[in-house]
Formats: C-alpha cells, sequence, structure tokens
C-alpha cells in the first residue's frame, strides 16, 4: 500500500491525483539589479515554499510546482525541473548580479520549457494553465520582439495568468507589458524594499486564483489578478492572506 503519510507533497498517490500548476519565475540578474534589488529577490523566494504549500491546502484538487530562472547575458534555469515546494527550498540558491538584460533571450528559454516535452509533461492528470511572474529593472539589451512574438503562438503562454514587476524608474514598462498582454498586469515598485513584499503578495494571488474558481463566468484567471493588482494601495500595508508569512516589514 501506498504511504500517504507526510502531507500533501510527501505522498505520491496525492501527487498524481491532482492537476498540476506551475509557476514560471522569470527574474533579471543584472548588474544594475546589485545590491539591495537582488537581495530582496533572494530573500522573497526564500519565502514562497511555505505560501505555496498554504495555498495549496485550500486546492485539494490541485499541485502547485516551481520554475526559475534568472536572466542576465544568458539565462539559468535554478530548478532543472519542475519542483515541489519542499524541492525548492533545498533549491535555491541566492543568486548575484551582473551582465546585461537578455529578456529576449529569457522568452526563448520559457518558450522551450513550456511544452509537454519539457517542463509541462510528467504529469498524467494535466496541467493547469500555469503562471508566470516576471521582474526586470532595466531595458532589454537583446532582440525581445521576436521571441515575444513566437512566444505568444504557444498555447500555454496564451493562458497563463502573467504579471511583471518593474523596479526603478529605468525599467520598460512599455516592453513589459506587452509580455504580459496588458499594462494593468504590470507592478511599478519604486522602492527596493517593497520587493519582496511583492513577490509574496503575487505569488499568493497567482496560486490561488489558477488553482480555485475564483473567477466568475464573464471574468478570466488573469482579469480576476488584473483587478486584484489595480486594489493595492502603494501607501498602505497590504496583507498577504496566507498563515506563517510574516508582513511586518512592509
Amino acid at each position: 500500500m501506498a504511504d500517504t503519510n507526510g502531507g500533501r507533497y510527501g505522498a505520491n498517490i496525492e501527487e498524481v491525483a491532482a492537476r498540476t500548476m506551475t509557476l514560471f519565475y522569470l527574474f533579471d540578474k543584472s548588474g544594475s539589479m546589485y545590491g539591495e534589488k537582488i537581495g530582496q529577490v533572494n530573500n522573497a523566494m526564500k519565502d514562497i515554499p511555505q505560501i505555496i504549500k498554504e495555498v495549496a491546502e485550500s486546492a485539494p484538487n490541485a499541485n502547485i510546482t516551481v520554475a526559475a530562472a534568472t536572466f542576465s547575458t544568458g539565462v539559468e534555469w535554478i530548478t532543472p525541473k519542475p519542483q515541489t515546494p519542499d524541492e525548492f527550498i533545498n533549491t535555491w540558491r541566492d543568486v548575484q548580479a551582473e551582465g546585461l538584460t537578455s529578456l529576449g533571450a529569457a522568452l526563448t528559454s520559457l518558450n522551450e520549457k513550456m511544452s509537454r516535452k519539457a517542463f509541462l509533461g510528467d504529469n498524467p492528470m494535466g496541467y493547469l494553465a500555469p503562471g508566470i511572474i516576471i521582474l526586470s529593472d532595466g531595458e532589454p539589451t537583446d532582440d525581445w520582439e521576436k521571441p515575444l512574438a513566437e512566444l505568444k503562438k504557444n498555447n500555454w503562454f496564451k493562458n497563463a495568468i502573467k504579471v511583471a514587476f518593474a523596479v526603478g524608474a529605468d525599467a520598460n514598462k512599455t516592453v513589459l507589458a506587452e509580455v504580459c498582454g496588458t499594462p494593468e498586469a504590470v507592478i511599478s515598485i519604486d522602492d527596493p524594499e517593497k520587493i519582496r513584499q511583492y513577490i509574496k503578495f503575487v505569488t499568493a494571488a497567482v496560486s490561488k486564483t489558477g488553482t480555485t474558481s475564483q473567477a466568475s463566468s464573464s471574468a478570466s484567471p488573469q482579469d480576476v489578478l488584473n483587478q486584484q493588482i489595480q486594489s493595492i494601495d502603494d501607501d498602505k500595508p497590504f496583507v498577504v492572506d496566507i498563515p506563517d508569512v510574516d508582513d511586518s516589514q512592509w
């Protein structure tokens, strides 16, 4: 008999019994991210596993996995394949800022990974639409338009819930809006100290929206998320509605 001890992610039988939602993170680690910016990203990603596990408990018919990459002069996938939260705890290593901003290369790599032959083909029960969370603080230094045009042909990408963080005044919000399909999905972050909290908030929001039936018949999951983003008051603290997440630094 299969061992069902160890909670949601400790039981293989439960892993197979539900569809999977994969969260794709694409984080800029170019030289301009040096210091507080990249430090906030590193700290946020250490919080992600607990947030995802708590969201998953409220969505018994879905598993949530993580696929994370950084891009600068090139692209590096930190996760060799999508990982459970418990696996991701032992995978993330603090990244260092250096190099250029090869957003086009990142989009090309995302297109390759977002397929049944790569990151979205292991679960026999099938997959939910993925979530895509992108962060950048600058101007792309390579061709991003052709890679984006190819990525937009990808059915997984078409249905994905997308959010982008534009960090600082130098971030190209227009480009990020093109990637997300709407400027409403782009969150401007002027204060680097807020990066950690925004990543945590959006992770919880995307996970919940993608794994539960929050969207009405007249609103897509992307529309639901956009409404949550637009309701944020940057002058007031907001609380991530997930147990055991410390939001005191907001």
